[in-house]
């Protein structure tokens, strides 16, 4: 694993299975293609940093008749000194890598983080330290499954959010769009969530 300093240029694109961002990684020893899920919650922009590298390897897929191969960097953390926000130009379209056969590399087993026999009891226990607005109490039973119990009582107090990007990245994607229903913007130096002032 390598810390390296370097710009990510993120596209978004959209694709059939909603918006999705790839990126383009350039250091001062190459460019390299970045296709992990964390992306998926950046606008597009260029983010100056250092980035924290687990692997680089090459990939191979063929998409629209032709064949592309890119030297991917596996990026595990992204600690970003600045942000800029904003169009990309030429931004080709590319495919989904959910469509592409990729292997979501994960450490948990990508449905959600609770056991959903127990939402009720759960649902009784943690009652007792946060409420659960009538908004987010409505939807409760949809939203748990997807974003987790703990995260729906943060939603319901309007509580600052981080998502585990090594979590399947369909599911990913459900959990950022579910934050920007629930009013929530992403600030890409913290990489977290935080509820928009005045909702």
């Amino acid at each position: 694993m390598i810390t390296i300093n370097g710009v990510l240029t993120v596209k978004q694109i959209s694709g059939a299975n909603g918006k999705f961002c790839t990126g383009d990684l350039n250091t001062s020893i190459g460019e390299f293609k970045v296709k992990e899920s964390i992306l998926d919650q950046f606008e597009e922009g260029r983010y100056e940093g250092e980035f924290v590298i687990e692997r680089f390897y090459l990939t191979s897929y063929v998409w629209r008749g032709k064949s592309t191969t890119d030297i991917r960097a596996k990026v595990t953390d992204i600690r970003l000194d600045t942000a800029d926000e904003g169009e990309v130009d030429n931004t080709m379209p590319e495919p989904d890598p959910v469509s592409e056969g990729m292997v979501a590399e994960s450490t948990g087993d990508n449905k959600a983080n609770f056991d959903s026999v127990n939402i009720t009891d759960t649902k009784a226990e943690v009652t007792e330290e946060y409420k659960l607005t009538n908004d987010v109490a409505k939807d409760y039973e949809n939203l748990a499954p997807i974003v987790g119990v703990e995260l729906v009582y943060q939603l319901a107090n309007h509580l600052p959010v981080k998502l585990d990007p090594t979590v399947d990245r369909a599911l990913f994607r459900q959990q950022r769009d579910v934050l920007k229903a629930h009013g929530y913007q992403f600030d890409a130096i913290t990489q977290s969530w935080a509820k928009k002032d005045g909702e």
